[in-house]
This record gives C-alpha cells, sequence and structure tokens, in this order.
C-alpha cells in the first residue's frame, strides 16, 4: 500500500516532463515497474497512480454498472490515460493533451493522496487549498466523517 504524503512544488519543462519527488520514487514497489498511469481527476487536476496500484482502480471502475453516466464517466479516463515511466533524471512525461485539458502551464504542485499523486496547476492549488480556513477545515472534517458513515452504513 502506497503512502504518498506532503506537497511539491515544481515546473513542466517544455517537453512536458516533470519530476517525481525522490521521498515518492523511493515508495515505488517492483511490481510499478516505475511507471505511471496518468489521468484526469475531479478539480481539473491529473492522478498518477503507480502502475500496480491502477490495477485496482482500473478494475472497479470496469465493475460499474453500465449507465450513461458511468459510461461517459469511463470514456472520458480511458480516453486520457497515459503510461509514463521515470527517466533517469526521475521524471515523467505528461502528455500536452492532458496538460491542456487541466489547463497546466508551467509550475505545479505535486500532492500525495496516500495511492495516488495529484497533479496540480499551482495557482489553481493555491486558490483552492491553501486558502482553506479553520472554520472550513473543521465543515469538511464533519462532513467527511458523516458521508463515511452513511457509506458504511449502506444510505
Amino acid at each position: 500500500m502506497y503512502r504518498f504524503r506532503g506537497t511539491y512544488d515544481y515546473s513542466i519543462d517544455d517537453k512536458g516532463r516533470v519530476n517525481i519527488p525522490a521521498k515518492f520514487r523511493k515508495m515505488l514497489q517492483p511490481a510499478a515497474d516505475e511507471t505511471f498511469v496518468i489521468t484526469l481527476a475531479p478539480g481539473k487536476c491529473l492522478r498518477a497512480y503507480p502502475q500496480d496500484a491502477w490495477a485496482p482502480f482500473e478494475d472497479e471502475l470496469h465493475s460499474r454498472p453500465e449507465t450513461p453516466d458511468t459510461l461517459a464517466y469511463k470514456r472520458l479516463v480511458f480516453n486520457n490515460v497515459s503510461d509514463s515511466q521515470l527517466d533517469s533524471q526521475g521524471r515523467v512525461l505528461v502528455p500536452a493533451e492532458q496538460l491542456r485539458l487541466v489547463e497546466i502551464r508551467k509550475n505545479v504542485v505535486l500532492s500525495g493522496q496516500g495511492d495516488f499523486i495529484e497533479i496540480w496547476d499551482t495557482d489553481r492549488f493555491n486558490a483552492t487549498f491553501r486558502t482553506v480556513t479553520t472554520d472550513q477545515f473543521d465543515d469538511l472534517f464533519f462532513k467527511s466523517v458523516q458521508s463515511s458513515q452513511s457509506f458504511k452504513n449502506g444510505k
């Protein structure tokens, strides 16, 4: 199980490559084959899953019932997914189309989210998360706990 935590500021180079923090690279399991699967994510950012962590997500996605919404979601995910192997300098290539879709230009924040890494445009990340107040945190915390309890109880 992965435990990607923390945030790191980087930039995308002219070829679309971004460094993966050494702390994150050290956590990769051999089964990941030094490869990240990169796809769109909520909030207008990207998610980078180690290859072996992507497989359970993909399995779960395939198991969802075929409704118009799930079919549309699956198409968006699978039409905008890429595999990117770490290069010798610890970078992954993010395709230009993915960068365009989430409006990432140059500066990015890599945010550890447990079993995946989010890649955010720095300005969007700062506007969304670095301005959170204690009151907002408390509200989100309690709503999250309530939602989690409802999910566990099948409601």
